[in-house]
């Protein structure tokens, strides 16, 4: 049974740590600097709570590190815990900023950022991947336009704002990741525009609340990101893949398969899901089976660190669209970016 550290016992760190018990993992030591937190998840599975992070991850009997702490802190545990020898499943991103996942990859180095597994969980998502699935087999002929919308129930509370690195960095890196895994070549050039329109103090804040992306691929393809902090009818969460020979959707899930027939109304079917652990609670749960398959075979993990500097890179470029107000064109990940 593989032994698992996990560092940060909030709400993500709960989240993996059920998952790692229906995956069949033993959860061996936690830690979280809100000592109450970590014990209620200690007494509830057996876990040691350790003093430190490093504590926790040079714990006996620990084959593995599942890193769910501020993003703040991400860099310098993942490198603890890739010097120590254990594999690492750390949420995304990587590190609060482009330059900060350079310097982690730097220094753990090529090998290692590949036994980092990145928490783009959406990837795992069942409707996501089997658009991707589609497009990929040539299902739709060649894709020629992408569009992916994320959409939150609520904004979230206006004491996150400054510390969450922005909506491009915070919210939409899980769409560029997806559009990247969908389209499976480089992106050419990046067009971002944003308001404030839903909250204006989150505007006051220096972030944005509302965005629209445009991405160019090498091909031609079009890809088009939307995202809005608030969304009055749920967790809106939807990929359309178009192409010459079709269409593919993952659409939202509901809250059951129930349709309403009644006169005026020729069918309303249940509403769609309104938090993220409902809509994507099989995705982590997918995730975790995944990495632990990787750890017991030593396999590299199929989402790593280089994937997480992909998404950075593409949200820095965005953030720099919007303050320029012009399309940046993209050259690689060691591009610099004077203005961000």
């Amino acid at each position: 049974m593989t032994g698992i550290a996990l560092l940060g016992a909030g709400r993500m760190g709960q989240v993996h740590a059920a998952a790692m018990a229906a995956a069949g993992a033993r959860l061996v030591a936690v830690y979280d600097p809100v000592t109450r937190v970590a014990d209620a998840l200690a007494s509830r599975t057996g876990a040691a709570v350790a003093p430190s992070a490093a504590a926790a991850i040079h714990h006996a009997g620990v084959d593995a590190v599942v890193i769910a702490t501020s993003s703040d802190t991400h860099v310098e545990l993942v490198i603890e815990a890739v010097n120590a020898g254990k594999p690492v499943l750390c949420e995304k991103p990587l590190a609060s900023s482009l330059a900060a996942t350079r310097r982690c990859i730097a220094a753990i180095g090529d090998q290692a950022a590949r036994q980092v597994f990145l928490g783009f969980n959406r990837r795992f998502d069942r409707g996501h991947a089997g658009l991707r699935e589609a497009v990929h087999a040539g299902d739709i002929g060649r894709l020629e336009q992408l569009t992916i919308t994320s959409r939150d129930p609520l904004p979230p509370p206006l004491e996150y704002v400054p510390r969450s690195g922005g909506l491009f960095r915070d919210m939409m890196i899980h769409d560029f990741d997806m559009a990247r895994g969908i389209l499976r070549q480089e992106l050419v050039s990046v067009t971002a525009h944003g308001s404030s329109i839903v909250d204006p103090e989150i505007g006051k804040l220096g972030d944005i609340d509302t965005a629209s992306v445009t991405l160019l691929a090498e091909d031609g393809a079009i890809v088009t990101i939307l995202n809005s902090r608030r969304c009055a009818f749920g967790f809106d969460q939807r990929i359309e893949a178009f192409g010459a020979d079709g269409m593919v959707v993952s659409d939202n899930p509901r809250q059951s398969g129930l349709t309403r027939y009644r006169p005026g109304y020729p069918g309303t079917p249940a509403p769609i899901l309104e938090f993220f652990m409902e809509r994507y609670g099989e995705s982590y749960a997918a995730e975790i089976r995944l990495f632990l398959d990787c750890v017991r075979e030593g396999r590299d993990m199929p989402v790593n660190a280089y994937d997480g500097l992909m998404a950075a890179y593409l949200a820095e470029a965005a953030t720099l669209s919007l303050k320029l107000g012009k399309t940046i064109h993209l050259t690689g990940p060691d591009q610099e970016f004077d203005h961000v």
